[in-house]
């Protein structure tokens, strides 16, 4: 029982440094938390707080996942400032050796309009910390422990820390990509360039962030270069964009001017600029990232100049050029989607002069260790708890893709909240909210993480479809041909390879494209074929029931529509079905109707009824209904289907879905 955590103030806490009404709030705070130390004052821009060091008693601790020590900051401020809030990386920074937690902190102040002032601040900063608030008033009076739970389940059980959709700017939520920072880093500290290339949101600006705090901390002078704004000028005026992005981000206030920057001298004038600025920092060689530099890449930027590769030689000869001086001033790190710029050996005829020079790094995958420790350190502090089988099931689900799993893992957290379902996810959960999270949010996210490949690499993307709706011949027929395809594959961490061939390591791509491309595989049997043709035809058939029910309900009144459909009956049956309501005429228990009836109505009413749905003329669509209903009838007897039939099926059934489905959406 030694480590059990009452409510108190150690005997040793040096408290003198308060006034007498600050002494009572603590006095008041010890009544339910446990006040270890640490007491200091903080200054920061003319303003002055005070601060101490508190646990959480037990109890407290196992509900809400902290256990370290808390800084709980006192403003005796009447008006609380969001800067405020800043004053707590300092307090982190002093006091290295602490065991402090760096996500949770307690924050007292006098402004009684405190709590509402906090709100109002984290829905603006997704970063930012778990801010329990208090206010004198509040501490001033005899709080129960209930009222303290609740303050506490507030502020870190609503909040969804697993809601990410930025890049990281701290480190406090960042997780997993130590090993990989550091290995820029050391490219750096040897001299040498370097890249990183990954998929969407997988965590490359997050990392380029990390490494630039991380060499500020030593003194160094990183400057990242955003290429989706360097794309929008010339090769030299880019040129003075990068020069005067350095000189602004480490003060270097050398005097630059645009002038020297016409394309005549704009290379002397980088040059001098460049060392003028390193000379002055005395710092060493100055990193320069440029981040989405597809933006500025040969063959793929929306800009002209740089698609056609003028403005793409004559910048990166002027920085190679600079970089490889023996006292060079610069070592340079490319990030992106597409490692292009540094594959391909010619551009415009001529030399790429990235090509070779550096070796792409790829932003690798959680392990189900990473994703573990992501997930229970964030989830403890929303009060949820995972079984262990989850985390290895939510690696091969996504594949280990941080952003995916976060997304995946914030659609739990909602479905958890939402439905009251307790605070710990066991396996029927997880699978109840993964289904969930794929049938309604999660295609959209995968359609984004691989949209490079459908936008840049277009083998590798038809690859995968092969893959994954199993056309294993077609997909090896792709990788034999080119080596490089699988490289961008395997290293974008999508599929990788074994004695056994090739497989998704992300699950849920898979399923996804399996369901996309459903209809495309090649190489079908009999079987497969006429269940294809079966399923969208009765899909589709239902679905034009309701385009062709309510449709000649607008055109024709009710009374001349049910008329027309009783008259696709022979003259014999029509007295049986005029009993039926017109709504009823459209069941298919009460009412013979078939595809070819639903045909000849939308024919025979085109003009004032369907034209703008199908927006052609009739005799194309007749002809293409007619191919569907001969064709589509082969699923009902022996007749075998030819190949050549099967993509004239397809062909217009998927005309005709995608019409319909724009009509009804």
């Amino acid at each position: 029982m030694s480590n059990v955590v009452h409510p108190g103030i150690h005997k040793h806490a040096k408290t003198s440094i308060f006034d007498d009404s600050e002494q009572f709030i603590v006095e008041q705070f010890g009544r339910h938390f446990y006040v270890t130390g640490g007491f200091n004052t903080i200054r920061a821009g003319g303003s002055e707080y005070k601060y101490f060091f508190a646990k959480l008693t037990t109890d407290l601790a196992i509900s809400f996942g902290v256990n370290n020590e808390i800084i709980v900051l006192v403003s005796s401020y009447e008006n609380f400032e969001p800067r405020t809030l800043d004053i707590i990386d300092t307090i982190h920074n002093e006091h290295q050796g602490y065991r402090l937690d760096k996500v949770c902190v307690i924050v007292i102040s006098k402004d009684a309009k405190f709590e509402d002032k906090l709100s109002s601040t984290i829905k603006t900063q997704k970063e930012s910390r778990l801010i329990i608030p208090f206010t004198f008033q509040e501490l001033k009076t005899s709080l129960d422990k209930d009222y303290i739970r609740s303050r506490i389940k507030k502020y870190s059980f609503e909040r969804n820390l697993f809601d990410f959709d930025n890049p990281l700017r701290t480190d406090l939520y960042f997780f997993g990509r130590d090993d990989i920072c550091q290995t820029l880093i050391d490219k750096y500290t040897t001299g040498q360039n370097a890249s990183l290339f990954g998929l969407r949101r997988s965590g490359k600006t997050s990392i380029l962030l990390s490494v630039c705090r991380n060499l500020a901390k030593q003194g160094c002078n990183a400057s990242i270069i955003d290429c989706q704004t360097l794309f929008q000028s010339s090769w030299n005026m880019a040129l003075y964009a990068v020069v005067l992005q350095v000189n602004s981000n480490h003060y270097a206030k050398i005097a630059i001017n645009e002038t020297d920057y016409d394309e005549g001298i704009a290379a002397i004038s980088f040059t001098r600029d460049i060392e003028k600025i390193y000379n002055k920092l005395g710092k060493g060689k100055i990193l320069l990232a440029f981040d989405e530099v597809e933006h500025i890449t040969f063959g793929i930027s929306f800009s002209e100049g740089w698609r056609s590769g003028k403005d793409y030689v004559r910048f990166w000869s002027i920085l190679r050029s600079l970089s490889q001086r023996q006292n060079n001033p610069i070592t340079i790190l490319l990030t992106g989607t597409n490692p292009k710029c540094i594959e391909s050996p010619f551009v415009m005829n001529g030399d790429n002069h990235l090509y070779n020079q550096i070796t792409p790094i790829y932003v690798s995958n959680f392990n189900v260790d990473q994703t573990r420790q992501m997930m229970e350190t964030l989830g403890s502090y929303m009060g949820i708890s995972f079984d262990t089988d989850i985390f290895a099931y939510i690696t091969r689900e996504f594949g280990g893709h941080p952003f995916l799993i976060r997304q995946a893992c914030s659609h739990i957290k909602s479905m958890l909240d939402e439905k009251n379902l307790g605070r710990h996810v066991d396996r029927l959960c997880y699978e109840k909210s993964i289904t969930d999270f794929n049938n309604k949010v999660g295609f959209k996210f995968y359609e984004m993480v691989i949209g490079v490949l459908s936008e840049h690499y277009k083998d590798e993307y038809t690859m995968l479809s092969y893959l994954a709706r199993g056309d294993i011949s077609d997909f090896n027929a792709l990788a034999e041909s080119d080596g490089l395809y699988t490289i961008h594959l395997m290293g974008y961490g999508i599929i990788s390879k074994s004695t056994s061939g090739y497989d998704f390591k992300m699950d849920a791509i898979r399923s996804y494209l399996a369901r996309k491309d459903k209809y495309q595989r090649l190489h079908q049997t009999q079987d497969e074929k006429r269940s294809e043709i079966s399923d969208r035809r009765n899909v589709i058939e239902i679905k034009l029931r309701k385009i062709v029910q309510k449709s000649l309900l607008l055109c024709l009144g009710e009374i001349a529509a049910k008329t027309a459909v009783i008259n696709r009956h022979p003259q014999d049956k029509r007295r049986r079905y005029a009993t039926l309501s017109y709504r009823d005429l459209f069941d298919p228990t009460k009412n013979e109707i078939y595809f070819n009836d639903l045909i000849e109505l939308m024919r025979i009413n085109w003009e004032i009824g369907f034209r703008n749905i199908f927006n052609d003329d009739v005799q194309k669509f007749s002809s293409r209904m007619t191919l569907l209903n001969s064709i589509g009838r082969s699923d009902a007897h022996a007749a075998d289907i030819s190949d050549p039939d099967m993509q004239s099926f397809r062909g217009s059934m998927s005309w005709l879905e995608q019409k319909v489905q724009d009509y009804l959406e």
